[in-house]
């Protein structure tokens, strides 16, 4: 079996103006991808203005505290989203922040690479099988899906295929974007019926 990716060892990722019971370590969408943000620096005696800041993937966080045990915030950074807190007051798309401006750490770096690869698919995904014009569902991260009945979660991609986490399975499978697929759309579940072969009628 091949390792899990960054994506998959996570939770699923959610929304950005979902604030209740999200998973500690969650990445944050924007836009159905991965946000990033800059340090929130607002308690520091003494911030650094002088300097530019580096963009982090972030994630929700339930351990971001003061010592005092009172929480401080909820949205902290992938590479530590213990200690780093975000500010949320300038949402940026992951896959649009240039490499001078990312954070450097591992967590943050594997994040911003997974935001990239995942706007080129789903791009292609989008504009391939135009589900959006076709059924009225916008194919996102963080989308409710069904995969042969079974409910789960759009986590990442792969190529032309989408990655999803289904509810009572632990590790994630690769599906195609309208076999046997149902996508939660604003009325309801709607069924993804694949393309018309153009060689039916020859």
């Amino acid at each position: 079996m091949s390792a899990l990716t960054p994506m998959e060892r996570r939770p699923a990722p959610v929304d950005n103006t979902v604030k209740s019971r999200v998973p500690h370590g969650a990445p944050v969408l924007w836009g159905g991808e991965l946000a990033a943000l800059s340090r929130d620096a607002s308690l520091y005696d003494r911030p650094d203005t002088r300097t530019d800041k580096q963009a982090h993937v972030a994630v929700f966080s339930t351990g971001l505290t003061v010592r005092g045990g009172a929480s401080l915030g909820d949205l902290g950074a992938a590479c530590d989203p213990g200690r780093i807190m975000l500010n949320d007051d300038l949402v940026l798309e992951a896959h649009k922040v240039g490499k001078p401006a990312r954070c450097r750490r591992r967590a943050c770096q594997a994040l911003f690479a997974a935001a990239e690869r995942q706007h080129g698919d789903l791009d292609h995904i989008r504009s391939y099988y135009r589900l959006e014009h076709r059924i009225g569902v916008r194919v996102d991260l963080g989308l409710r899906v069904r995969h042969i009945g079974r409910p789960g979660t759009i986590i990442d991609t792969r190529g032309q295929y989408l990655v999803v986490r289904l509810d009572d399975e632990t590790a994630p499978v690769t599906v195609h974007a309208t076999s046997s697929m149902e996508y939660q759309g604003p009325k309801g579940w709607v069924p993804a019926a694949p393309l018309p072969d153009p060689y039916a009628a020859v």
